[in-house]
This record gives C-alpha cells, sequence and structure tokens, in this order.
C-alpha cells in the first residue's frame, strides 16, 4: 500500500530545498511502500560501495579468491577524501574483508582504491547488471582526487535500485545464508551518526558490548559537493523498512554539507514516527 499521506508530509520537508530528492521505502512485510521521484537516476557518491561490498562476497562465495587474502597498500593507490589508509605508510598488508570492513565502516576510499583494483570496474558493473539494476553504475573511484566535483562520475542510481536490491538481500535471495549475514554484519559496524540514524532511537554500540537491541540500522551514506545519500535497512523491534534517500543538485551543498544530511535526517525520522508503531513486538533479529 502507498502511504499518500506520509509522501505528503515529507513534500512539504522538501519542498523548499531547491533540490532534487528521490524516496524509496518499503516496510519488510510489503504492507507499506514510499516512492517519490524513485525511478529518478541521482548521484550516489560513496553509498555505491554498498555494490563494491556485495560484488566482493559474491565473487568470493564462488570461489574465486578468499576474504582472508591479503593486499599490500601502496601509497601511490592511497586516495584522499574519507578514511585512514591515506594517512599511513606503505606496506601494510590488510585482508579482503579488512579492506570491505574499512570501506563501509569509515567510507574508507583508498580501501575502496585496493577492493576496485582487485576486482575490476567491469566486475563490479556485471554483477550489477546481473541483479538486474538497470539504473544503477559503478565508476571509476581513481578519479576521484581530480573529478570528485563531478559526482556523477562516480556512481549513479535511483532509490527504486537501491531498495529493490536491500529488499532481495533481506530475504536471503542474492547469496547464501553465511554470505549475506557477513553483509549485514559488515553495513552495521560504522560508528559514525550517520543522517539515517541520527534522530532515531538506535546505539551503533549496543551489539558490541552486548546491550539489548530492539532498533538498529545498517546503511551507506554518501556525501559530495552537490549531493547526499543514504540507503539502507532500519529494523524495528519485529518489523522495520528498506529506505533509500537520495538528494543532488542542493544549493550551497559544497559550503554546508549539513544541509543534504540534515534533510535526509528529517525524512528518516518521519519514516520513523509514521511506520515503526506498526511493529511493537518483540526484539528483532
Amino acid at each position: 500500500m502507498i502511504d499518500e499521506a506520509l509522501a505528503q508530509t515529507i513534500s512539504g520537508l522538501t519542498r523548499d530545498s531547491g533540490a532534487r530528492v528521490g524516496v524509496c521505502a518499503q516496510t519488510l512485510d510489503g504492507k507499506h511502500r514510499l516512492a517519490m521521484a524513485a525511478d529518478a537516476i541521482y548521484p550516489t557518491a560513496s553509498s555505491i560501495k554498498l555494490f563494491v561490498l556485495y560484488t566482493l562476497l559474491a565473487r568470493a562465495e564462488r570461489g574465486e579468491f578468499s576474504l582472508a587474502d591479503r593486499l599490500e597498500l601502496d601509497s601511490n593507490q592511497a586516495q584522499p577524501g574519507s578514511g585512514v589508509l591515506f594517512h599511513l605508510d606503505g606496506g601494510l598488508r590488510p585482508t579482503l574483508k579488512d579492506l570491505a570492513t574499512l570501506m563501509m565502516m569509515i567510507s574508507d576510499n583508498t580501501a575502496l582504491i585496493l577492493l576496485q583494483n582487485h576486482l575490476g570496474i567491469d566486475s563490479v558493473n556485471r554483477e550489477i547488471e546481473r541483479l538486474g539494476l538497470t539504473q544503477t553504475r559503478y565508476g571509476d573511484w581513481r578519479r576521484f582526487a581530480r573529478e570528485y566535483a563531478d559526482s556523477m562520475k562516480f556512481g549513479t542510481a535511483s532509490p527504486q535500485d537501491f531498495t529493490d536490491f536491500l529488499l532481495r538481500m533481506f530475504r536471503g535471495e542474492l547469496l547464501a545464508a553465511t554470505s549475506t549475514a557477513l553483509f549485514w554484519d559488515i553495513m552495521r559496524i560504522q560508528k559514525y551518526i550517520e543522517p539515517l540514524r541520527r534522530h532515531l532511537p538506535v546505539s551503533p554500540w549496543s551489539r558490541e558490548f552486548g546491550l539489548p537491541e530492539s532498533n538498529w540500522v545498517a546503511s551507506k551514506g554518501g556525501l559530495l559537493d552537490d549531493c547526499a545519500c543514504e540507503s539502507g535497512l532500519v529494523r524495528v523491534r519485529d518489523g522495520g523498512w528498506v529506505i533509500s534517500i537520495m538528494i543532488a543538485d542542493l544549493p550551497l551543498i559544497g559550503k554546508q554539507p549539513e544541509i543534504g544530511e540534515n534533510l535526509i535526517s528529517k525524512i528518516s525520522h518521519r519514516v520513523f514516527e509514521t511506520w515503526a508503531p506498526y511493529y511493537d513486538g518483540g526484539t528483532s533479529t
């Protein structure tokens, strides 16, 4: 069922932003759905790294390599922007799983480059094509330091594609159970207070300390000079939803990046306020 009232509320939040805003969300039980410019194509910024993670897991599952294989950090491959490897000395030999964790947890661009060189750009796009995601494309992040202002070069997608993919991952339709569990485990590790969960009753540390979790979020965001986006899974007690929010052409985002992030937070919070009361059973798993 399309939630028209929620769509109208969110339209009110975005009306004066001056940006292109696309939103797609669906509850895990399929009872509620939200779609606003969901088929339009937007720059993904770092949220495209989600498909690099998927490609890594899919190919490892097929036996092409092991996630325990190691790649040596070459300072010549270091990429500026988010992350820590850019600032470390060469010679480190992290595993493929380590690199995937850094890429998702702190959006490490150097970890992404090492994985991109190992997998190949075409390999990532072939996996996306196999998934049937016709509006999603992965770009060449080796050009990021020189051309980061042209965000469409590094990844494009629609909120619909992200949401469809995440629903299929949640249902376990794409990878074996072990790989699927690892996908969500890595997606949950990040400690940034990402926009999607900023105003939600969620702690990113509860799981590590063995504390009960009735709500949790697994997501990947992205931010460049002209765009902000985040896509992920929001678990609420015995239910939840997948959601993708993509924003482009927002005035002043290059000078005030919090504008785009704040808009994502407001939309996510409004979805939570509307849909969370439907799921008031026990703790989600």
